[in-house]
């Protein structure tokens, strides 16, 4: 979102709910101002009724270990540290998420973690099944048919190796705006 003005932050809000196919239980944001801020809380609280609201303690990275994960492998990896501030590049940032949101859940199969032994002074992990969000998101049962049907379909409708292409052809045209602007603000 580009503010963090109360219509801006509502829309990403809106956004985030339209997209997920499940009930949201808990939120756990970040403690950064730029995150939690009334807004968030007016809006879980009030318009999503039954959604838990808890924090993570300031400097403690691996309260949000899950998020700080993704923030490097899928913002920090593709984006470094760009400052994107203008409602276009804002724009090709949200078109850029969407095609990453589509590759990363329904293609690029991930391990879960099952059991960790200490022995001696070695830590032994043992890994699931390497699958895809959405196929951990089907074998879960928690989908109505609706969603389950919805979901499939645009599985079947997105050819991967195209869409990872136009993913690489957005980034380079969100690195050609980002630079663009220092280049004409310096």
């Amino acid at each position: 979102v580009l503010g963090r003005g109360q219509s801006a932050m509502e829309a990403g809000f809106r956004r985030i709910l339209d997209r997920l196919p499940f009930a949201i239980l808990e939120l756990h944001p970040d403690n950064g101002s730029e995150f939690f801020n009334q807004h968030l809380i007016r809006f879980w609280k009030e318009k999503v009724q039954g959604v838990r609201l808890s924090r993570s303690r300031p400097y403690q990275k691996n309260d949000n270990r899950m998020v700080e994960q993704k923030n490097d492998t899928l913002v920090r990896q593709y984006l470094g540290h760009l400052r994107l501030d203008t409602p276009e590049q804002i724009a090709a940032l949200n078109e850029l998420y969407e095609q990453m949101w589509l590759y990363y859940n329904l293609f690029q199969p991930v391990l879960h973690l099952t059991e960790k032994e200490v022995v001696g002074d070695k830590v032994r992990r043992k890994w699931d099944e390497a699958q895809t969000p959405y196929e951990r998101l089907v074998a879960s049962g928690i989908l109505s048919t609706e969603h389950q049907a919805r979901l499939q379909q645009l599985y079947e409708q997105t050819n991967p190796l195209r869409l990872r292409e136009e993913i690489y052809r957005n980034l380079a045209a969100v690195w050609e705006r980002a630079t663009a602007s220092t280049t004409s603000a310096a």
